[in-house]
């Protein structure tokens, strides 16, 4: 392979986070945002630039990881998001080629948010977004997000759905059983329940139209489609006189989904995405530094699929996604 990229890789500041220790009316407990941090997390220099070279990583897209300033109170959602955004645009100018960056947007509001992309796209030549779980718990078919997925159109830039904590409600209706506290919380966690929270987003998406409204969007996706993805064909099913949709959930998916491992380097995963996503939707993940794995780039190189196929899961479709030349 000529190249690797690789697609879910995150960044943490420790300016934000001293920030944020000083505000009160934090709807989100902190302890859930610092649990979640990782040795590395608040690096974006050589030291992230050795573990890509020893790895076989030419560049990561990176990704602003706490959820926590995208959902404050909107002044300061704003301004720890442009925060948190030209940090890493600074971090990343130092290493022409190695790192692209998704901004961090203030969703409460989705006008703003799209001025937050627009900004980052246009200003420091970010390559999408990553929006890390709903605002309060509103769907993204919710109106709400219209304008930033209207604008990610606009720029022929993909908006990447990252799973977070599930709502309280769920998780103590389905997660929550004759078990500990914590086993309740890696249950609705990444055991299961926040790659269906994901999935269910997306199926709702296409659902209520939006991907008729805006036909070109691009939506990423991980953990090798969170979970929905396996069902699509089951769900071709429901009738579109009944759905009012003008495509199959299937086209839809094939269409406006793209998605990764995430570091989960299953080999039946994988196979089930090549037949029914098809190599062109099929990015690479590792979920850095959370999962540092040592066969990222060989499990790919030595899967079973043509040099063609590798190297636009490795790097091509990212390049063509991104609009940036190898």
């Amino acid at each position: 392979m000529q190249r690797l990229i690789t697609v879910e890789e995150h960044y943490n500041s420790v300016k934000i986070d001293n920030i944020i220790k000083k505000i009160n009316d934090c709807d989100t407990p902190l302890h859930l945002v610092y649990a979640n941090n990782a040795p590395g997390v608040d690096e974006l220099g050589e030291q992230r630039i050795a573990y890509m070279n020893s790895h076989g990583i030419d560049a990561q897209v990176i990704s602003y990881v706490s959820t926590i300033p995208a959902t404050l109170e909107l002044d300061i959602s704003i301004e720890l998001c442009q925060t948190a955004n030209n940090e890493m645009a600074q971090k990343a100018i130092a290493y022409p080629g190695r790192f692209y960056v998704f901004a961090h947007l203030p969703f409460g509001d989705g006008n703003e948010a799209a001025k937050e992309l627009e900004r980052c796209v246009k200003c420091f030549g970010f390559v999408g977004a990553m929006i890390m779980g709903h605002y309060h718990n509103l769907p993204y078919d919710d109106e709400h997000y219209f304008p930033l997925f209207a604008k990610a159109q606009d720029l022929d830039v993909p908006i990447y759905l990252h799973p977070t904590r599930v709502n309280p409600k769920i998780t103590e209706e389905y997660y929550k059983g004759k078990w500990s506290q914590q086993t309740t919380e890696l249950f609705a966690g990444f055991g299961v329940g926040w790659h269906y929270d994901v999935g269910v987003q997306v199926v709702r998406m296409m659902l209520a139209g939006i991907f008729d409204r805006l036909p070109n969007l691009k939506i990423m996706i991980g953990h090798w489609g969170e979970l929905v993805s396996f069902y699509m064909h089951r769900m071709d099913e429901m009738p579109q006189n009944v759905t009012g949709l003008k495509r199959n959930i299937s086209d839809y998916f094939k269409k406006n989904i793209y998605v990764n491992p995430s570091g989960m380097l299953y080999e039946e995963q994988f196979k089930y995405c090549l037949i029914t996503f098809g190599s062109d939707h099929i990015t690479w993940g590792e979920d850095y530094p959370y999962r540092k794995l040592d066969n990222i780039r060989s499990f790919l190189e030595n899967f079973d699929i043509s040099e063609s196929d590798k190297e636009k899961i490795a790097h091509g479709n990212i390049e063509k996604l991104f609009h940036v030349k190898s």
